[in-house]
């Protein structure tokens, strides 16, 4: 049994071209809007953590795909005052998904960094004060208030997609 690839032929003034629909599909998977990715069906995500670069003012890390990863992160959550996780309202988590952070501090608001969450979890390390932490999901920015405290104190921050 043979396997060919579907082809077609499009024409524009003065040439010819033929693609393959595997092309097109490659363009168009490309061409769409970058959405979450579901983090417990991402097998072909590598299960590694990122973390921030050492220049940052608040350090943080991002992940947890996959038992390793998950498990790496557990391994130093307590070193990090301020724990985020992104899932979907069925409990599925999310990962690839764009955050920032910003301090608050008499009236104003001074982002700290943006950055993407590679995974579900994301554990930040902020100096004590008041901070706002933003996260895009489905194309929709959601932000919450978090008061970060010193070290050894712990706050939680979630962050759920929208029912469609």
């Amino acid at each position: 049994m043979s396997h060919s690839r579907s082809t077609f032929d499009m024409q524009t003034p003065g040439r010819s071209c033929r693609l393959s629909l595997y092309s097109g599909l490659l363009a168009l998977v490309i061409a769409l809007p970058c959405a979450p990715l579901l983090a417990a069906t991402a097998g072909d995500v590598t299960p590694a953590n990122t973390t921030s670069a050492p220049q940052e003012p608040g350090a943080w890390m991002s992940g947890g795909i996959g038992d390793e990863a998950r498990e790496d992160m557990r391994k130093v959550a307590a070193a990090y005052n301020v724990h985020v996780m992104f899932s979907e309202q069925r409990g599925n988590y999310l990962a690839g998904i764009p955050f920032t952070v910003a301090r608050l501090a008499r009236g104003s608001r001074q982002q700290i960094y943006a950055a993407v969450s590679d995974g579900p979890l994301l554990y930040l390390k902020l100096p004590p004060g008041s901070y706002q932490i933003a996260a895009e999901i489905d194309g929709v920015w959601q932000s919450q208030q978090v008061q970060a405290g010193a070290p050894g104190s712990l706050a939680n921050v979630s962050f759920m997609a929208k029912a469609r």
